[in-house]
């Protein structure tokens, strides 16, 4: 009777601890960024500055205000007939890196833009899934990489046509998959698992050094990836999943031939990956952004 009471009493104490390390709660936030009448930026750039920031409002309000932000603006200037173009680009990857995560929106941002005294106020409502993070995240090793000369270096600017490969390595057997996010496309791509495999799963073994997208890699990929651009210049995200526990890809549509990867919408790509954190506390999820510029696109 005594062991019993005890079991019973230890599994009462266990309850409110794993409550917390899932606790996964509606978010809701506001951000304003207000554009000088002399500032050179997009509507769109814009847009994105002040949603970001209403989602660092609703995490802060949620979990506390242990928050990174991972910037990359940037300037081009281009020449043409009429001189020489000056224009911007900025995206910010908001993450509460100690305190919580921000699991996806659960509906579309609003944006409102007022106009006063000279400047432009945009203001972003938005409303989401976040969860605490009640342990240290498993710590992934992983860079962005292409051709210098025949060597393989660390990148985050690409010529259009320029091939990419991620190296990866995790501390602990487990799974990965590896998307792309084109900032003026609706669609994701989905780099890895590779095309072939039906599975729809890439294991990882820990400790062990991956470099994916490289035919002379061990083990070899089936192809390699080149990043493009019909534009000037994008900015394009690398998004890595890791697991320690199974996980399949997102429910992707087959390319219609083999130069193509297999695609799904973004939203769609947004919601699988929320309720794929949601069930899974363990899965870490980063980005980072590469630029891709066009020379031929600027004449």
């Amino acid at each position: 009777m005594k062991n019993a009471t005890r079991t019973i009493l230890m599994l009462m104490l266990c309850v409110p601890f794993t409550a917390v390390a899932q606790k996964v709660v509606n978010v809701h936030g506001k951000g304003t960024y207000v554009v000088g009448e002399n500032e050179n930026i997009t509507l769109t750039e814009a847009k994105l500055r002040c949603i970001e920031w209403a989602k660092t409002d609703a995490i802060e309000q949620a979990f506390g205000k242990s928050i990174t932000s991972n910037i990359i603006d940037t300037n081009l200037s281009s020449t043409g007939a009429e001189g020489t173009v000056e224009s911007s680009y900025f995206w910010m990857n908001t993450e509460a890196m100690s305190r919580g995560d921000w699991l996806g929106d659960t509906r579309d941002p609003e944006i409102t833009v007022e106009y006063i005294k000279g400047e432009l106020f945009f203001t972003a409502e938005v409303w989401g899934k976040a969860r605490e993070i009640a342990q240290a995240k498993t710590n992934l090793k992983w860079d962005i990489l292409k051709d210098d000369d025949g060597r393989q270096v660390e990148a985050s600017t690409f010529a259009n046509g320029e091939r990419i490969y991620v190296r990866f390595r995790s501390p602990a057997n487990g799974y990965v998959a590896a998307y792309l996010i084109q900032s003026n496309s609706s669609e994701t791509t989905c780099l890895l698992p590779y095309r072939g495999d039906t599975s729809g799963r890439f294991e990882v073994k820990g400790g062990k050094s991956y470099t994916f997208f490289d035919k002379t890699s061990t083990p070899p990929a089936p192809y390699n990836i080149k990043m493009t651009t019909e534009q000037a210049f994008e900015m394009d995200g690398i998004v890595i999943v890791y697991s320690p526990n199974p996980f399949t890809k997102a429910n992707d549509t087959d390319a219609d031939d083999a130069l193509h990867l297999n695609t799904l919408g973004a939203r769609e790509f947004r919601d699988w990956l929320r309720k794929s954190q949601q069930a899974d506390r363990e899965m870490v999820v980063e980005t980072r952004w590469v630029k891709i510029t066009n020379k031929d696109a600027e004449e």
